[in-house]
Order: structure tokens, then C-alpha cells, then sequence
């Protein structure tokens, strides 16, 4: 698959300023502490055997569709198949949502996985007492700061699982990403007013430390991070989302901790966040149509 869009090197127009300085206001406002998440998606979660479906992403604050994404941002997205075997999808070079057709050709669960490139994010107050941030090493900018409100390494990874015919007798909870949320149960069989109990993994193995979870589902809110399950800090990386509603559901875990001392003149906190989405399943509402 080929690049269809590249990004253009035209001089800044008027609008391009705006733009720009929309995006700097955008940067310092309350809601940036609340970081732009990822969450790998599928238009369908439930396929049969020789199915196209699409997947997409979702990038920002809204669940379960918000900002595209740059192709810059993204370090790699596959598909790992019921076998195994993993594909890696050959992004274009745009900001988009980055939709793919996949082709479900063998029954069984397939797994759907993102990472990103870990990007850079400081804010401080300058020696004139001016709010600053900046998207690039600490010791690039810390001889002109007074004082650090945040200098920050983040990393993300994004999963979903998608199930052909039926699901794979070894449902494959844990793919090997670095940092991981694990079902501890196959994802398609979940019904409404269920749960799911969540493990997190971080190197392959399970994650004892501090962390935060959060959760929602679409239409539960229309605003930005108003999350059905608020942000509940942990001890241990293992918690249950109580499934009260079906459709569309996004879970969120994220850990910050010191940076190593070898990077500390490139950012102070390391932050990792795992997010998974899939459906949960409801009885239907309506009868069935019996023409369309």
C-alpha cells in the first residue's frame, strides 16, 4: 500500500498563524493534562469467514471517534492473525484516522495493535515569569526556565480483538507488547451487565506498581474525558470494569514514574499508557426488520 498524501512545505500563510497559535492555546489549557490518547478500533467486531473490515482510530479526549493521527506519530500498526502470524500494516503518510481494510480470512481471534513513537511535552515558566512549553529535550530549553511544571516521555500502546466465526480455542490475552492490558477471559464472550477483570503487564510480566484506570463506553457522555468509570488510582496492576451497558467500550491504564537518571536531561517523568477497546454485547431492542 503506498502513500497517497505527503505534507506540504509552503510558507506560513495568515492562517497558518492562527492556526497555530489555536494549537499553543490548545497546548496550555487545563485539558492537556489530560494527554491525547490512542485506541486502535474495528468497524466490526464479530466477522465471518472472508469478511473486509475496516479499522480505524480514534486520537484525543472524545471516545469513540476524536482527532486523526499523524503518520509520524505512529511506530507500528499490526494484525496479528488466529495463527499467529502478524502483519504489519504500511501507513500512509497523512494525519488522518488512518482507516485500513482487513481481509478475515481464517476463524478464530485476531488481535489488532498500535505503538506509538514516545513523544516529548514540557511546560514551564520562563525567567521572565512567561508560560512556556516546548516539544523537545529538557536541555534544550532548561538554562531559560524558572521553574518545571512538567517535563514528560510518553509511550503508548493500543489494542482490540476482533473474532471470526468463533473464537480461538487459546484466546491470545497477552500479545508480548511492552506495556499491556490482558483479559483474563475471551473478550467476545461479553454480554451486558458482565465484567471484566484486567491484568497489566509491563516487559512481559505482571505489573505490580502504582497506576490509574479509567473507563467509559460510547454514549455515555458527549464531553471531553467524562469517563463512566472516573480515574481510579491502584496498587497492582489487576481491576474489574463493571459492564453495565453495551456497546462500544474503551479502557485506559497509565503509570508515571521517575525518569531513569541517564535521561533526566532529556525529560524528568516517563509515562506509559495501555488502552483496549472491544464491544459488549446487549439483547436486542427492536424485532429484527423482515425486509430492508
Amino acid at each position: 500500500m503506498k502513500s497517497t498524501g505527503v505534507f506540504g512545505t509552503e510558507s506560513i500563510s495568515r492562517f497558518g498563524i492562527v492556526a497555530a497559535v489555536l494549537v499553543i492555546w490548545g497546548l496550555l489549557c487545563p485539558l492537556q493534562a489530560f494527554s491525547h490518547s490512542l485506541y486502535i478500533q474495528s468497524g466490526r467486531y464479530s466477522v465471518e469467514k472472508g469478511k473486509v473490515s475496516p479499522m480505524f482510530f480514534c486520537y484525543g479526549h472524545h471516545f469513540p471517534v476524536d482527532d486523526g493521527v499523524r503518520f509520524k506519530k505512529l511506530r507500528h500498526v499490526k494484525v496479528i492473525s488466529p495463527e499467529g502470524d502478524s502483519l504489519e500494516i504500511e501507513l500512509r503518510n497523512e494525519r488522518t484516522l488512518h482507516s485500513y481494510e482487513v481481509k478475515y480470512e481464517t476463524p478464530g481471534t485476531y488481535v489488532l495493535i498500535a505503538e506509538t513513537n514516545p513523544g516529548l511535552f514540557a511546560m514551564y515558566t520562563d525567567k521572565k515569569g512567561r508560560s512556556r512549553h516546548s516539544l523537545k529535550p529538557k536541555h534544550t530549553w532548561v538554562e531559560n526556565a524558572d521553574t518545571i511544571k512538567s517535563s514528560m516521555r510518553s509511550s503508548q500502546w493500543s489494542k482490540t480483538y476482533v473474532t471470526c466465526e468463533k473464537g480461538s480455542e487459546k484466546f491470545p490475552a497477552n500479545v508480548g507488547l511492552l506495556f499491556e492490558l490482558v483479559p483474563t477471559r475471551d473478550i467476545s464472550e461479553l454480554k451486558e451487565g458482565g465484567q471484566l477483570e484486567l491484568e497489566v503487564y509491563l516487559n512481559g510480566a505482571p505489573y505490580t506498581g502504582e497506576g490509574t484506570w479509567d473507563a467509559t463506553y460510547g454514549g455515555f457522555s458527549t464531553e471531553a474525558e467524562d469517563m463512566f468509570i472516573p480515574r481510579t488510582k491502584l496498587r497492582g496492576g489487576k481491576f474489574t470494569v463493571p459492564l453495565e451497558h453495551g456497546g462500544r467500550w474503551f479502557v485506559r491504564y497509565f503509570t508515571k514514574t521517575d525518569a531513569d537518571p541517564k535521561n533526566r536531561s532529556e525529560y524528568l517523568t516517563e509515562k506509559r499508557t495501555a488502552t483496549l477497546t472491544f464491544i459488549v454485547r446487549n439483547e436486542r431492542r427492536r424485532p429484527q426488520p423482515t425486509d430492508h
